[in-house]
């Protein structure tokens, strides 16, 4: 009896597999691609998404501005957040991070409606980087997609109503 429970705990140890598709001591390539990609050290320790959930990107507009608000599952029981300010392409803008984060930087690569990618870095975040497609939905179950460029400002454009989640075909 003590054999087979030995090798029934061994074929129950050998049929485990683990997730090697993201590999958490790799950074993510700084890409501006809409991969769905995040990536910061933070005191020296790897940080990345993917793993444990991929990162989302969701935009609003308040009093204060044009705001995108990054949100990344670092592991099992920590997400980072990054409310970005007045993200423009190709200029850089501040960011308040949640917990460890801190408060700090970001370069925006891109920002056209569909991708938000970027770098950033802070008080105690280095190498940071993110590639993430967004939408924000709206009321009626579509997509609102925002996004900025220097010379016109705010823009907004909606989604067809084919992509809408209340509506049968």
């Amino acid at each position: 009896m003590k054999k087979f429970l030995f090798l029934l705990l061994i074929l129950a140890c050998a049929s485990c597999s683990e997730d090697t598709s993201i590999d958490p001591t790799l950074m993510p390539e700084a890409t501006s691609e809409g991969r769905n990609t995040f990536g910061c050290l933070l005191d020296g320790w790897v940080y990345t998404s993917g793993r444990f959930g991929l990162p989302q990107a969701t935009s609003y507009t308040d009093e204060s501005g044009y705001k995108v608000v990054i949100t990344a599952p670092v592991n099992l029981f920590s997400t980072f957040t990054l409310t970005l300010e007045n993200p423009v392409a190709h200029s850089t803008c501040p960011y308040t991070g949640s917990g460890n984060l801190g408060d700090g930087e970001a370069f925006i690569t891109r920002n056209d409606g569909k991708v938000i990618s970027g770098t950033f870095q802070g008080e105690d975040v280095t190498q940071g980087r993110f590639d993430i497609r967004f939408t924000e939905e709206d009321e009626e179950g579509g997509a609102t997609i925002a996004f900025l460029s220097q010379k016109d400002g705010l823009s907004l454009a909606k989604t067809p109503s084919i992509f809408r989640k209340d509506e049968r075909r």
